[in-house]
């Protein structure tokens, strides 16, 4: 709803959105509300306030699908009366045969039945209710995927509201001046539990209950001084100012183990010794003093320089501070005399600009310092026990970017076509590093050297089609990238790191010459044929979990510890930076219809997907013993080495290559005769649809090849970018919407 007069005017506008995930146990319920007003006091002064928040729940999955697809095909979900009756039939063909009885063999969780013959329709199924210890067809160790739906939940509400007012002055005819104050705050509240059937031996002590209250709290003004003014064929405008924003954290964070198997879930049945009580106070500031001086001449030849300079919090006391300048130049050829009786041509831009920006990345509030941290010891509680390493010279990670281009148009700009070669170095980059934790902490925040990135844009906007009745737009770009690490601090190679799930995953490596976060592994020339599995039914419908590898150096020896330059069997396996990626919008319209298109694709970059390791059982050590009789790592029928797939193998290398139909949009726009007569501006009518097609790469097996894995005290950021373990799949969305304007 929108309206006002000469002097002021006014904007608001309400959404909720409901939606239901593609998982179960996934939603999402958001009210939002927007609200502007701006008004003339006068002829000098201007002034606005502005509001806009939202409160959201959000439920999430309780853990990652790798884990919950791994149970076998050959039981339900949950327990029928004739999988029942199959499991008890299995048992007793089992016993007659000779062999351990279900219910003695390894049982995992005993969720809802200790036994087989407790079972009811209804209940979990369990892989253990299958036989396990080679006496079945049992496959995964872990509890069914009911048992761990039902026995977690996660969720986080959140409320957020912004409010921002601004007051200008005209001191003289073009010269401004105008202060902004605003302040916004985020209260989040984040749940989450385990209870004792989620796991898969029913232990106490891997289950947990935890909960985080944070409110974050963050007050920004600004004061700039501007002008503007137009000198015969001199077009000048210059902007100054400064700026302050102080953030604010705090939060409490209960943190349960060893749950009450009890109906009521409350803190207060713990014993106190399970419960952990974490507080988090934390202010960060920042300050800045910024110019820009914009000149253009008879709008041919254009430049603008700019200088800001500042300070955070979050740095060394030696260097909070950094200066960050930036330079454009641009020349408008088409508007040279010699160009204007070419009715091809219609715009020919030539630009160049470089300039640097400066960022605190992931730092927390006080990575610069040594806090000390209270921490349990032999002897109690330790409280001179330091959280982190101070690093008074830790600064700005500084972006400089160069980049030249050129604009075409043609057939009075019906077609435009922009060109850009671009160069990015990054310099003092913000990297958590690994170290020996003979320091008290396994890894420290550095500046720990440069990258530099470099690269082609290109990007096309036509209108192919406008008449009165349809006319059809469209817009397209493709980036490519390659990026170098040019220094590490004075060293040739960070520490490098395994990062997937429980150790199974690529090693990282980062060193002077190659690429961020490059994936090295061992070669394999195929899979071991399950020809040579020890036992077929003992895990239906699963691979060998052994691969054939490379001897690259020829010792005789397979280490997947060390490159092959330092003596080793590691080669370059993947990396995630993708060779190239595009986007492309059209935009249709037929009279009183509309319809636009949103594709974008990404091609070159590869996930380590751990996922097949689970969904597989590609464990390993499951190979009849004539397969390698010398139990020396080599295959006895062909003399290849081998290893488990598990062993950082390029095995889990699968291409994260997608093409997406990101959003399809239909509407009509009701005459306007007929909204008219009933009072409103205008009404539209639109459904929607999100990743309707989504085309992945041939190789790849899981659900979402952007869902690269970014979480756990493992993670150590870009440098361990590049596995893949459970991600959500993606999702594909339909919206029935009408917009009616007043």
């Amino acid at each position: 709803m929108s309206g006002g007069t000469d002097d002021v005017n006014y904007f608001a506008s309400v959404g909720y959105q409901n939606t239901d995930g593609i998982i179960i146990t996934e939603g999402f319920e958001r009210l939002n509300a927007r609200l502007n007003v701006d008004a003339k006091l006068g002829d000098k002064f201007k002034t606005g306030v502005s509001f806009n928040g939202f409160t959201s729940d959000r439920d999430i999955l309780g853990h990652d699908m790798r884990d919950l697809l791994r149970s076998y095909g050959v039981h339900p979900v949950y327990h029928t009366a004739e999988s029942i009756a199959f499991v008890q039939g299995l048992d007793a063909q089992a016993q007659a045969l000779g062999l351990e009885a279900f219910d003695d063999g390894y049982r995992g969780s005993t969720y809802e039945a200790n036994s087989i013959y407790a079972l009811e329709p209804g209940m979990a199924a369990q892989d253990w209710h299958y036989g396990r210890n080679n006496n079945g067809i049992g496959g995964s160790g872990d509890a069914g995927p009911a048992a761990k739906l039902d026995n977690t939940e996660r969720w986080e509400k959140t409320f957020f509201g912004n409010v921002s007012s601004y007051l200008q002055y005209s001191i003289i005819d073009g010269l401004n001046i105008k202060t902004v104050l605003g302040g916004d705050l985020k209260d989040t509240q984040y749940y989450e539990h385990r209870l004792l059937g989620y796991d898969s031996r029913a232990r106490t002590n891997q289950t947990y209950m935890d909960q985080t209250d944070l409110k974050v709290w963050s007050v920004l003004s600004e004061t700039t001084l501007s002008y503007a003014k137009v000198i015969g064929k001199h077009d000048i405008s210059a902007v100054a100012g400064i700026e302050f924003q102080t953030t604010k954290f705090v939060g409490t964070g209960l943190d349960g183990v060893n749950v009450p198997d009890e109906d009521i879930l409350n803190y207060n049945l713990f014993d106190p010794a399970d419960i952990t009580v974490t507080e988090r106070k934390e202010t960060r500031a920042r300050e800045s003093v910024f110019g820009r001086i914009n000149y253009a001449y008879d709008d041919k030849y254009l430049a603008s320089v700019s200088i800001r300079r500042d300070g955070d919090s979050r740095f060394g006391a030696n260097k909070k501070y950094a200066t960050f300048p930036a330079l454009s130049l641009g020349w408008n050829v088409h508007n040279e005399s010699f160009m204007e009786d070419n009715d091809v041509l219609s715009k020919l831009k030539l630009r160049f600009s470089t300039g640097s920006l400066g960022t605190a990345s992931f730092l927390g509030s006080y990575d610069a310092l040594s806090l000390l941290d209270p921490s349990a010891t032999y002897y109690g509680t330790g409280y001179l026990i330091p959280e982190n390493v101070a690093n008074p010279d830790l600064t700005w990670q500084t972006n400089t970017e160069t980049n030249y281009g050129v604009d075409f148009g043609f057939l009075n700009n019906r077609f435009t076509l922009g060109i850009d070669y671009y160069t990015s170095d990054i310099e003092d980059i913000l990297i958590n590093q690994s170290i020996s934790e003979v320091f008290g902490t396994s890894s420290i925040v550095l500046n720990s050297g440069d990258v530099r990135s470099s690269g082609w844009e290109f990007e096309l906007n036509a209108r192919v089609i406008s008449n009165d009745d349809f006319s059809w737009s469209f817009n397209a770009n493709l980036s490519t990238v390659e990026t170098e690490i040019t220094d590490l601090g004075g060293l040739d190679e960070l520490p490098q790191a395994i990062y997937g799930q429980s150790g199974r995953g690529p090693v990282f490596r980062n060193y002077v010459g190659g690429g961020i976060g490059e994936m090295w592994g061992l070669e394999t020339i195929g899979e071991v044929e399950m020809e040579y599995l020890a036992d077929g039914t003992r895990h239906p419908n699963n691979q060998s979990g052994e691969s054939y590898v490379v001897d690259q150096n020829g010792d005789g020896v397979i280490d997947n510890t060390k490159s092959v330059a330092d003596g080793g069997d590691l080669v370059k396996i993947g990396q995630n930076t993708p060779d190239f990626y595009w986007g492309m919008s059209h935009n249709f319209s037929y009279k009183d219809f509309d319809m636009s298109l949103q594709f974008q694709g990404s091609h070159g970059a590869e996930v380590y997907n751990i996922d097949p390791l689970y969904y597989g059982s590609q464990w390993g050590g499951r190979l009849v013993s004539s397969f390698d009789a010398d139990d020396n790592g080599i295959a006895d029928h062909n003399g290849e080495h081998y290893t488990a797939s598990r062993n950082q193998t390029d095995a889990m290398i699968q291409d994260a290559s997608f093409i997406a139909l990101r959003n399809i949009t239909l509407g009509y726009t009701l005459k306007s005769e007929w909204v008219d007569k009933i009072g409103l501006s205008s009404v539209r009518a639109y459904v929607a649809a999100s990743n309707l097609l989504y085309i992945m790469a041939d190789n790849y097996t899981s659900y979402n090849p952007e869902g690269v894995a970014t979480s756990g005290g493992d993670y150590l950021g870009p440098t361990t970018y590049g596995a893949q373990v459970g991600a959500s799949p993606v999702v594909r969305s339909f919206t029935l919407g009408l917009n009616v304007n007043f």
